[in-house]
């Protein structure tokens, strides 16, 4: 049996992991608005075509979330985090590599895919390590990273 104090460590690296990951994720969600005037010129597309660029990961987000809600309720949370955070970073890779407008909105289509299957599942995993009592603070800290992410980025955004 783990002792309550190597117990109490695993769970703070837990939250800490999760934490760093949430970082990446709004880093990697909002990343595309840095660059896109440079997308625009580099496939040649218009403010309509960058537009959908933007939102199809939000939209494809959104109908995701539900869906990867409800599968977190029914098989092991950590794997269905775990295949989030490589589906999207895999889609994220592909972006990088993206040749045509279509490649890139597919690939950001799964990014949005895998960024539900982390954001929606994540904070029950938080849930059910802490105590009601200690709960809370755990989430605080863990949805501290959205606002800590979007600076990071935005401090990055005159380098790009």
């Amino acid at each position: 049996m783990i002792a309550s104090r190597e117990l109490a460590r695993w769970r703070r690296l837990a939250v800490a992991l999760l934490f760093g990951v949430n970082f990446l994720n709004y880093i990697d969600r909002y990343v595309i608005a840095a660059v896109l005037p440079l997308i625009q010129a580099e496939f040649r597309i218009d403010d309509t075509a960058a537009g959908y660029l933007v939102s199809t990961f939000v939209v494809v987000y959104m109908l995701a979330s539900p869906l990867t809600g409800w599968l977190g309720d029914r098989f092991p949370r950590r794997h269905l985090v775990g295949g989030g955070v490589v589906l999207w970073s895999l889609a994220t890779v592909a972006s990088g590599l993206a040749t045509g407008y279509r490649s890139l909105l597919v690939a950001r289509s799964f990014i949005g895919i895998g960024e539900a299957g982390f954001g929606a599942v994540s904070p029950t995993i938080i849930s059910d390590l802490f105590p009601r009592e200690r709960r809370g603070r755990m989430l605080a800290f863990f949805y501290v990273a959205i606002p800590v992410g979007s600076i990071a980025l935005a401090s990055l955004d005159g380098d790009l």
